[in-house]
């Protein structure tokens, strides 16, 4: 239950930056060209420090897959998001209260709802894989030093994409 609360809160915060159209906050080429830019002197100088820029760290990135995924899979928005796990929810509270009835209409009753939930969450695959995505990057081991070196490469290009 804390990824989905922290993912609502992320999406709430994302909403409040973004504009009355769903767009994020304007940014100029020029401005993000200069960030980026500034950037790359504070990070390859720390690759260099840490050796990440060997060959042996080719094949080894973090967040980098993600975002490749991203690209594949139908757009996903918050609200999306949200609809998706109050279904599995109630999935779940129907197969609950299913396995708790000893009343067979009732039984039933919620056993079809069950099955029609999960035909409306068939609609929602691409969620399903995000959720699955977000659970594992909540994982990710930040006090292994391989995993922050992998980090540590793939950030320009996650920052980039993210800007």
């Amino acid at each position: 239950m804390n990824l989905s609360r922290n993912v609502v809160l992320m999406c709430v915060f994302i909403a409040s930056l973004q504009g009355s159209d769903g767009s994020r906050l304007p940014v100029s080429k020029t401005d993000k060209e200069h960030m980026l830019k500034i950037l790359e002197e504070i990070i390859h100088p720390l690759q260099n420090y840490y050796t990440t820029t060997g060959t042996e760290w080719i094949g080894n990135p973090v967040f980098s897959p993600y975002l490749d995924q991203m690209n594949s899979r139908a757009f996903c928005t918050c609200q999306t998001m949200l609809l998706d796990r109050i279904l599995k929810l109630y999935e779940e509270i129907f197969t609950e209260m299913s396995n708790n009835s000893e009343k067979k209409e009732v039984k039933n009753n919620l056993k079809n709802a069950v099955t029609e939930v999960k035909k409306l969450r068939h609609k929602y695959k691409g969620e399903h894989e995000l959720w699955r995505d977000l659970q594992d990057i909540n994982l990710i081991k930040v006090r292994n030093g391989t995993v922050q070196k992998g980090a540590l490469n793939d950030f320009l290009m996650v920052f980039d994409l993210a800007y």
